[in-house]
């Protein structure tokens, strides 16, 4: 879940910084297109960290940036950001994977601060960035199935072997990396790639649901955060549009209208103000009695079935969270990272201190960063 990890700072400062250098032209495969964007110095860079709050970061090369295309799932065409270090061979693929958006528009490919933000952290330390836009996102047809791992998961590994066939790029095993929603993004395509027999460098997630029907749920429905009811009335909207069930055989009418309405392009601000206080008051007698009673519906059988905990990865995984977390609670992490080490994986959670929800990202990038080469050098 979750909503920004940059602010919008950066993207004010990404029009006014941007430079006119156009990077060169890639050779993709068949059915990929890539569009060069724009160049990004290591000035530029420099300071559009500093303005995103990402501190104490290096950046050793300018950043070329370009929008990727590639055939998905369904048939749907999906989007993404593609960003090489300037001047120098890129490294392995890093595969970013964004926090909740609301809006198509609001995604890496175009890029927002998001997509500025991973594509200098990694592309400017010598990476290959990837940042999927997910599908019902970007140039992506029809809704976002938020938190449906059948179709997120697929999208994102789709993304990374599409890229690895770039001419330049290396096909070495990619490592994995997102925020919020995008942390469980992260542990969906690490599920994907291995079960291909596609190896994995290593997965670093940040403030990651994992056990959406018995934490995530209950913890939205009591209403912690002012976010929790966007990220129900959201859940609901895309899981009821992908399973094929009406929308108010889980939401009031009047909720489901609000949220047909809201989701069809509103701001996250406007969408946070006009949503309830109160996130239970979104659902309808039937759904509550579900859930007050553990009993059968689908929504239920939705969080149950996309919830990642049962997973065993072979890859090496970090959790981390901020021990000040409301929107994505600090028990995700600990839980699932105890759940999985049982099985024998190697998984950690890892605190980064104690700061809420988005502040957790920018707490963490540095450690992911040093996790990431400790990696590579067999540390």
């Amino acid at each position: 879940m979750g909503v920004a990890w940059t602010v919008g700072l950066v993207l004010a400062a990404a029009l006014l910084l941007a430079g006119c250098v156009k990077p060169p032209a890639l050779s993709p495969p068949p059915g990929v297109t890539v569009t060069p964007l724009r160049s990004i110095s290591v000035l530029e860079a420099r300071v559009l960290l500093a303005l995103s709050g990402v501190k104490g970061m290096p950046v050793a090369h300018a950043v070329n940036l370009y929008r990727m295309e590639y055939p998905g799932v369904r048939g749907r065409r999906l989007s993404g950001l593609l960003a090489l270090p300037r001047g120098t061979a890129p490294g392995r693929v890093v595969s970013f994977q964004h926090g909740t958006a609301t809006t198509r528009s609001a995604v890496p490919s175009k890029p927002d601060g998001t997509g500025l933000a991973a594509a200098i952290l990694f592309a400017g330390n010598g990476y290959t960035l990837l940042a999927p836009d997910y599908p019902g996102m970007g140039v992506s047809p029809g809704k976002h199935p938020y938190y449906v791992a059948e179709a997120i998961g697929p999208a994102v590994a789709g993304m990374v072997i599409a890229a690895q066939q770039i001419e330049g790029v290396p096909d070495d095993p990619a490592f994995l990396s997102g925020f919020s929603e995008g942390g469980w993004a992260s542990l969906a395509a690490l599920g994907v790639l291995e079960a291909q027999g596609r190896p994995v460098l290593g997965s670093a997630q940040v403030a990651g649901a994992y056990d959406l029907r018995r934490v995530s749920l209950p913890a939205a429905l009591r209403g912690g955060s002012p976010s929790h009811s966007l990220y129900l009335a959201y859940a609901a909207w895309g899981q009821a549009d992908h399973y094929g069930h009406r929308l108010d055989s889980a939401l009031t009418p009047q909720s489901a209208a609000l949220a047909e309405r809201l989701f069809a392009g509103a701001k996250p601000k406007e969408i946070l103000a006009a949503l309830p206080a109160q996130p239970r008051t979104l659902f309808n007698a039937d759904f509550l009695r579900a859930f007050d009673t553990d009993g059968d519906h689908w929504m239920l059988e939705s969080f149950a079935a996309n919830s990642l905990i049962a997973m065993t990865p072979k890859a090496p995984v970090r959790m981390y969270y901020g021990s000040l977390d409301v929107d994505v609670v600090p028990a995700e992490s600990l839980r699932a990272a105890e759940a999985m080490r049982a099985r024998g994986a190697d998984v950690t959670a890892v605190d980064v201190g104690p700061v809420g929800h988005d502040a957790s990202m920018l707490a963490a990038a540095p450690g992911i960063l040093a996790w990431l080469r400790d990696l590579e050098a067999g540390r």
